[in-house]
This record gives C-alpha cells, sequence and structure tokens, in this order.
C-alpha cells in the first residue's frame, strides 16, 4: 500500500498530466473576447473577468467552484511557466513552507521565490485592484533580469 506521501506525489503528477485539457477547458468555457494565449496582458483580462464573477474570496473558495478555481491557477500558474521558463513544484517534504502542499511555478535561477497561482487568484480577488496578478508576474520578471545582469 502506498504512503500518503507517495499518493500526493502521485495525485500531483496526475494533476501536471491533465493540465494542458483542463486549460482547453477552461479557455473554452470563458469568453473568446479574453484572448486567453498565455500572455502576461491576458492576465489583466483574466483577473478583469475574475472579478466580475466573484465579489468575495469566499464566492471563490466555494465548492461549487473548486474546479474553476484550479483552472484559474493552472492558467496563471502556466503564463509564468512559459515566460519565465519556471516548472511546477509541490512541497510536500517541507510541512513548515507556506506552499505546503500547493503546486508551485519555482524559476531555475532562484532569484525569485516560488510563485503560488492559487494565491494570486484568490488574493486578486480579495485586493479587487484589477492588475494585481499582473503587477506580480512583472515585478518577477523585473527581478529575473535584474539578477541576470549581476551575474
Amino acid at each position: 500500500m502506498k504512503s500518503d506521501h507517495e499518493a500526493k506525489k502521485d495525485l500531483f503528477q496526475y494533476w501536471l498530466m491533465e493540465m494542458e485539457d483542463r486549460l482547453d477547458e477552461l479557455i473554452e468555457k470563458l469568453p473568446k473576447e479574453l484572448q486567453l494565449n498565455y500572455s502576461p496582458d491576458s492576465l489583466l483580462r483574466l483577473e478583469s473577468w475574475i472579478l466580475v464573477n466573484y465579489a468575495t474570496v469566499g464566492d471563490i473558495l466555494k465548492d461549487s467552484e473548486k474546479t474553476m478555481l484550479d483552472s484559474l491557477a493552472r492558467y496563471v500558474g502556466e503564463v509564468y511557466r512559459k515566460k519565465l521558463k519556471g516548472k511546477w513544484k509541490l512541497y510536500l517534504d517541507e510541512p513548515d513552507n507556506v506552499f505546503y502542499e500547493l503546486p508551485v511555478i519555482v524559476i531555475e535561477n532562484e532569484s525569485v521565490p516560488p510563485i503560488c497561482p492559487l494565491t494570486e487568484v484568490t488574493a486578486s480577488v480579495d485586493r479587487r485592484k484589477g492588475d494585481y496578478i499582473y503587477n506580480l508576474f512583472q515585478k518577477k520578471m523585473k527581478r529575473m533580469k535584474e539578477k541576470l545582469n549581476e551575474e
């Protein structure tokens, strides 16, 4: 029988394997005008849609919205992964890590701390700025460029 740790690793691998299908479903479901093309600018359009559809963090955290929240977080994460050459990671060996058991994006040069798309999506609902996720992305990209210039 598999340990809890091994089962979680397997579930994460399955979650990664179904990434493309879940994102295709999200893009199909949301309005075409959002132009979800994995560009940083698409984060602005996506966040605008999120704010129109979710008035509070409680709304997006409802059981009925779990699949949507997961899909939105996947999309945000994939923008980071594709544009900043990151990779998905799940912290299972560090129970004290703030992102324990949450999918995060890690950037190889480590100038950028791990990025948790799920918390970025929920925080964007809480802050209601409209450019929260986009601005975080821009800050992380700037930090990476600065780190590269130092080397």
